[in-house]
């Protein structure tokens, strides 16, 4: 996923050991502040898609494990993660399909074949 920040260029890495609240919590802090603010991102910037791809993967089990009130987050976790996607969606003008379909950019690499 091409979520790093701009001035570095390592791979942006943190799932291990997070429960699904805490991957979507950490996508929807990219989608709605960090990426605009710290790299100048605007709200039609392709790289949102990836973003907004992954939180529409974790909500399923956001809905079924955080689905009702949680006094430690003040709220329901689910409904504010959907309405994040909802709103990030609509900004950038994405259906469910558009995020249902995307798939990272193939690299060119690897081995070369043997010509014959």
């Amino acid at each position: 996923m091409e979520a790093g920040l701009g001035a570095d260029g390592s791979l942006l890495l943190g799932w291990a050991g997070w429960n699904h609240r805490d991957q979507a919590d950490a996508l929807v802090g990219l989608i709605r502040n960090s990426r605009v603010e710290t790299d100048g991102w605007t709200k039609a910037d392709s790289r949102f898609v990836p973003l907004l791809a992954g939180l529409r993967e974790v909500l399923p089990w956001v809905h079924q494990w955080y689905g009702e009130y949680d006094e430690e987050w003040d709220g329901n976790p689910a409904e504010e993660f959907q309405a994040a996607l909802d709103t990030g969606g609509a900004e950038r003008e994405l259906s469910e399909a558009d995020l249902v379909n995307w798939r990272p950019e193939k690299k060119a690499g690897g081995r070369r074949k043997k010509s014959e």
